[in-house]
C-alpha cells in the first residue's frame, strides 16, 4: 500500500539560515502517528510508504541539496525493523519527505529532521517580487 493518505505536518517551525547567494533551511518535526488510530505502518503488513510534502519557509534559485534523517522513533520489538526515509521530488518551493517500510515492520510513529542548502533567490529579485 503505497501513499497513505495526506499528512498534515508541513514542518512549520523553519530555521532559515541566509549566507551570501547561499540558503540554508532546516527544521524537526513529526512525520507520522499511526499507532493512535491503528492507520498502515502500525497495523499493516507489506509494502507501505507515507509522502509528507514539505514546503520551503522560502524559495531557492533553483532546486536545492536536502538531506533528511530520523530523529526519532517509536516500533515494536517484535519484528524487525526496515525502513527508507528520502527526500523526493525537490523542487524550489519545497520537496516530498518519504518514509517507506515493508514486511512485517511495525511503526507507531516517527519524526525526521532535514536540511536544505542551495542558491538564494538574490535580494533585488525579491524586491521586485519576482523568484529568480
Amino acid at each position: 500500500m503505497d501513499g497513505t493518505k495526506a499528512q498534515d505536518q508541513q514542518f512549520s517551525q523553519q530555521t532559515t539560515s541566509p549566507l551570501v547567494g547561499m540558503q540554508i533551511i532546516t527544521a524537526t518535526g513529526e512525520v507520522f502517528n499511526h499507532v493512535d488510530q491503528n492507520d498502515p505502518m502500525w497495523a499493516g503488513e507489506g509494502d507501505r510508504a507515507v509522502r509528507v510534502p514539505v514546503a520551503f519557509a522560502a524559495p531557492f534559485q533553483k532546486p536545492p541539496h536536502v538531506t533528511v534523517g530520523v530523529s526519532g522513533m517509536d516500533t515494536s520489538h517484535a519484528q524487525n525493523l526496515r525502513f527508507n526515509i528520502a527526500a523526493e521530488d525537490i523542487t524550489r518551493e519545497g520537496f516530498v519527505l518519504a518514509f517507506v517500510t515493508w514486511d512485517d515492520t511495525k511503526i507507531a510513529r516517527a519524526s525526521a529532521s532535514w536540511s536544505a542548502i542551495g542558491s538564494a533567490v538574490p535580494v533585488s529579485a525579491l524586491r521586485r517580487g519576482g523568484n529568480g
